[in-house]
């Protein structure tokens, strides 16, 4: 079976994930699994990927001559004061750490989630934080203490499948959102910023037992 076939939920428990049962670094990553033929032109199909981020991290680490962690830690979670933020890793020992549970159809009850190197995720996951540190990061980002108008209207321009720069724009007129998901097996996480009422939503999860995605919509709609 392919390594990307078994990051599919329903192969877990049969194939584990792929690669990630070996440690590599962000270089090693992108050179042997994110290098390959492209599989359509860009801007004809949508076909989400880590890939991308992972691209995008080495990118980071080119121009600035330090690791993508670094990189993370200078540009953005030290200025915002993000202290209980950062990359995970198997190295590290991180206080309050929540441990995530999964299930899948063929089980009755949450197992411990399913072995790893979560830190081959990289640029395209490896990280944890708390609603609050989360919540400093939206503010920031809408208040274009991170980057230009300019730029984050082009980020939440919707292109393919409703997707504009890592996050999904739904419902562009009254309840215009911005939506960015983030599930690896029994860590969940969700985040709505609703563009038009100034009203953000973030849930994080360490079971995969709830639809995060349908708990922010029904919140946001309650809300306004």
């Amino acid at each position: 079976m392919k390594n990307t076939d078994t990051a599919k939920d329903e192969n877990f428990l049969k194939y584990g994930i792929g690669f990630y049962h070996k440690p590599y670094q962000l270089k090693e990553i992108v050179t042997n699994f994110c290098s390959n033929p492209m599989v359509s032109e860009p801007g004809t199909k949508f076909d989400y990927n880590n890939g991308d981020h992972m691209i995008l991290g080495q990118i980071l680490e080119v121009i600035y001559r330090k690791t993508y962690e670094q990189i993370l830690n200078q540009q953005i979670l030290v200025p915002l004061g993000m202290y209980d933020s950062g990359l995970i890793s198997h190295y590290k020992l991180i206080k309050n750490l929540a441990t995530p549970y999964y299930k899948d159809k063929d089980l009755d009850h949450l197992i411990p989630n399913i072995p790893l190197y979560v830190e081959d995720f990289s640029a395209a996951g490896a990280m944890y934080s708390c609603t609050s540190d989360l919540i400093k990061f939206n503010n920031a980002l809408f208040a274009f203490k991170l980057i230009k108008k300019e730029t984050l209207d082009q980020l939440l321009t919707p292109g393919l499948d409703d997707y504009g720069y890592s996050a999904w724009i739904r419902d562009t007129q009254k309840y215009k959102r911005m939506e960015r998901y983030g599930r690896i097996a029994g860590a969940n996480a969700v985040w709505f910023h609703y563009l038009n009422n100034d009203l953000s939503i973030i849930i994080l999860s360490n079971t995969n037992l709830t639809d995060l995605g349908d708990y922010a919509l029904k919140m946001g709609k309650a809300i306004l």
